[in-house]
């Protein structure tokens, strides 16, 4: 075979098999890093810019579509929307705790008859407990620590559990 003939088959090898650009577009405000190690493309942002979406794509198996639209680089935010939803479900569980607690049962009058706080109420529950803790925060209204762990607590599982279900891959 001629070497003429070798390059025509090799270019055309090359162009069947995908000689398209690896990565999208360059945006007017960042770049895109071409992992070919790990077949994937990341967003990178320049200062003061962070991606509209998820930042790292990958080609759809055997497809020229991306696993994900493609993000593009904005202005930066104040506070970004992850933050605005964990603090939300914090204050949220702050706000709705009086109403939790006397639904389980534990009122200003005491454990209710008949209740959640009934039903796990043992001539064994420690003084200084979560119980009796829990029954206080009925009666005279939560503390502002207790608040504040509840709204933490919240929060931060807020926050694991948005993580753990997006559908964004991590650098």
């Amino acid at each position: 075979m001629s070497t003429t003939c070798m390059l025509s088959v090799y270019l055309c090898l090359v162009l069947i098999t995908g000689c398209y650009a690896s990565c999208p577009k360059r945006p007017s405000d960042g770049f895109w890093k071409d992992d070919q190690l790990n077949g994937r493309c990341i967003l990178k942002c320049y200062s003061g810019f962070e991606p509209s979406s998820c930042h790292v794509l990958r080609r759809q198996q055997g497809q020229e579509e991306w696993n994900h639209k493609i993000p593009t680089c904005q202005k930066e935010s104040l506070v970004s929307g992850k933050t605005i939803m964990v603090l939300g479900a914090g204050t949220a569980a702050v706000v709705a705790l009086p109403a939790v607690l006397a639904g389980a049962g534990f009122t200003a009058a005491g454990v209710a008859a008949g209740s959640l706080a009934a039903w796990v109420q043992t001539s064994c529950t420690a003084a200084g407990g979560w119980f009796a803790a829990a029954q206080s925060a009925g009666a005279l209204g939560a503390a502002a620590t207790t608040k504040a762990g509840v709204g933490a607590a919240v929060a931060t599982a807020t926050g694991a559990v948005s993580s753990y279900l997006s559908d964004c891959e991590l650098e």
